[in-house]
C-alpha cells in the first residue's frame, strides 16, 4: 500500500512539473522573415535611427527611456525568451549601449504586432506603459 501511495505521489508531481514547463522555443513562422528595420522611428520627441542592417541603432530620448541617457548609439536585438528572433514574433526588444560598457536595456514588445513600419515597446517600470515607435519618411 505504501509503494502504491509513493507511485501515485510521484506521478502527480511529475505531471505538475512537466505540465507547467515554460516553452522556451519560439513559434514557427509560416512566412519569410521580414526585412530589418530601416530608417527613423519616432514616438513624440523620442527618436530611433535604425540602419537596416538588423543590428546598429542610434537614439535620442526625451521621455521614453531616460535611464539610457538622452543620446547614444549601439546595437539592438529582438528576442524570444533568451535568444535572438525575428521581430514580427519576438517578445522583447533590447538596446545595447556599446559606447558605455555594453549596458543593456530590455523592453517587452507586443508579439506579432511589430512590422517594418512600427513597433511598440512596453515599459514595465512605468506600469506597463506602451510607447509606439512609427517610421517617418523624409528625415
Amino acid at each position: 500500500m505504501k509503494k502504491l501511495f509513493h507511485l501515485f505521489l510521484l506521478s502527480i508531481v511529475s505531471l505538475v512539473i512537466f505540465g507547467c514547463r515554460v516553452q522556451d522555443r519560439p513559434p514557427k513562422q509560416n512566412s519569410p522573415e521580414p526585412p530589418p528595420h530601416d530608417g527613423v522611428f519616432v514616438n513624440g520627441k523620442d527618436t530611433l535611427w535604425m540602419n537596416g542592417d538588423g543590428k546598429t541603432i542610434r537614439w535620442h530620448f526625451e521621455k521614453a527611456v531616460p535611464e539610457i541617457g538622452q543620446s547614444g548609439k549601439g546595437e539592438y536585438v529582438f528576442l524570444y525568451s533568451h535568444g535572438k528572433y525575428r521581430y514580427d514574433a519576438a517578445e522583447y526588444f533590447r538596446i545595447i549601449d556599446t559606447a558605455n560598457g555594453n549596458a543593456e536595456y530590455q523592453f517587452n514588445i507586443i508579439p506579432g504586432a511589430a512590422t517594418p513600419e512600427a513597433f511598440t515597446i512596453i515599459r514595465n517600470d512605468l506600469g506597463h506603459q506602451e510607447q509606439l515607435f512609427k517610421k517617418v519618411e523624409g528625415l
